[in-house]
């Protein structure tokens, strides 16, 4: 596959990529698509500044805080946002989520106003942008991830089994994200006390702290859940290749998503995949998961551990979906966006520089006419 720092499709673009996760509250998966987004930018050849107070052909702001907001007002007509949420995604996210939902609705929408482009990661975001009494327009470019780096490599099964004391030959599932309701934990644990012969292992914790939903509970459900259920904590991006690489399936529960960027890691690792069947993930992924719900969990992951071949189908429907979110592909789609709206900053700064032109035409014959008037 070519990418762009070969093509040099970016050369000589400049792009501040704005993100208070660069020195803010990591862990999550916005904090994740912000670093894919900054290396396939760069290895497209795109000149790529965080948080910079320089002038830029672009502004990409990927978060919604208030840090923000400055630089998307300082440059307005050369702004792309992505947007990676809708408001029920804080539901079972954020303490105290439903009292300020309506208040935080109407912030991102009056945020997302504010850019020149607006680009939705996923059909649902589409489809709330465009929808209420002040529809937005936003064009859908899904979340990509570098492919090869989750490509499994020679002794991290064995490694990452030795330091979580999980014997060669027991079957995984894993589990990537926050430890919040939201995510699914309580379904997770209640699936690994019905699967004793199963092993599950979640990485992710809490970044937000107490500001997360249910957070003593969540801590109380971690301290009581089974032996056969390990939760290990954040793991630095770069590494959770290995982690996958010693699982044998994604078990993913979550109750609510906008995309799910675990769901690709884990299927450039070539994992099958078993999801909640959220309406969210058809459109997106295809035949490429077992689809499955809460209280029936273990009948799919069981199916998985006991049939050789449908492994086999499902890891090959994984790798399959993997390649259609590479990030070459972001990259691609990002500098369209960056090309259509630096070509209307531009056309509007020329428009406003023939309108300064005209006036001032205006002003000199004016001062000509009253001048010969006078002489008169």
């Amino acid at each position: 596959m070519q990418t762009h720092q070969q093509s040099g499709k970016g050369r000589d673009l400049v792009v501040n990529l704005v993100s208070e996760t660069a020195d803010g509250t990591q862990g999550h998966g916005v904090h994740t698509v912000f670093l894919e987004t900054r290396d396939a930018l760069e290895r497209a050849g795109v000149d790529v500044r965080v948080n910079s107070r320089e002038p830029a052909d672009v502004v990409h702001v990927q978060t919604m805080g208030l840090r923000s907001l400055r630089p998307l007002l300082r440059d307005r007509s050369r702004s792309v946002l992505t947007m990676h949420f809708v408001p029920g995604s804080f539901v079972g996210s954020f303490i105290g989520a439903r009292a300020w939902l309506p208040i935080g609705s109407a912030y991102m929408r009056w945020f997302c106003s504010l850019a020149s482009e607006v680009v939705a990661v996923s059909p649902d975001v589409v489809d709330w942008l465009e929808s209420g009494m002040m529809p937005l327009s936003a064009r859908l470019i899904p979340n990509g991830i570098d492919v090869s780096q989750f490509a499994p490599r020679d002794g991290d099964r064995e490694a990452v089994r030795e330091r979580l004391g999980i014997a060669d030959d027991a079957f995984v599932a894993i589990c990537v994200g926050q430890v919040q309701p939201r995510k699914g934990v309580d379904a997770f644990i209640e699936t690994a006390r019905r699967m004793p012969h199963v092993t599950f292992v979640w990485v992710g914790g809490l970044p937000f702290k107490r500001l997360s939903a249910g957070y003593e509970r969540m801590l109380r459900a971690m301290e009581e859940a089974p032996v056969n259920c390990l939760f290990i904590g954040e793991e630095p991006h770069e590494e959770m290749g290995r982690f996958y690489a010693a699982a044998d399936c994604l078990f993913f529960p979550s109750t609510q998503e906008t995309f799910g960027l675990t769901i690709i890691e884990a299927a450039a690792a070539g994992l099958p995949l078993v999801l909640n069947d959220l309406d969210t993930y058809a459109p997106l992924f295809g035949d490429a998961f077992v689809p499955s719900a809460p209280g029936v969990y273990e009948e799919a992951l069981e199916a998985l551990r006991t049939d050789t071949a449908m492994r086999r189908r499902y890891t090959a429907r994984s790798c399959d979906l993997a390649k259609r979110y590479d990030t070459a592909y972001l990259a691609e789609r990002l500098l369209e966006v960056y090309a259509d709206v630096a070509r209307r900053a531009e056309r509007a700064a020329a428009g406003r520089g023939l309108t300064r032109a005209r006036r001032r035409v205006a002003l000199t014959l004016g001062s000509a006419i009253e001048a010969l008037r006078k002489g008169h």
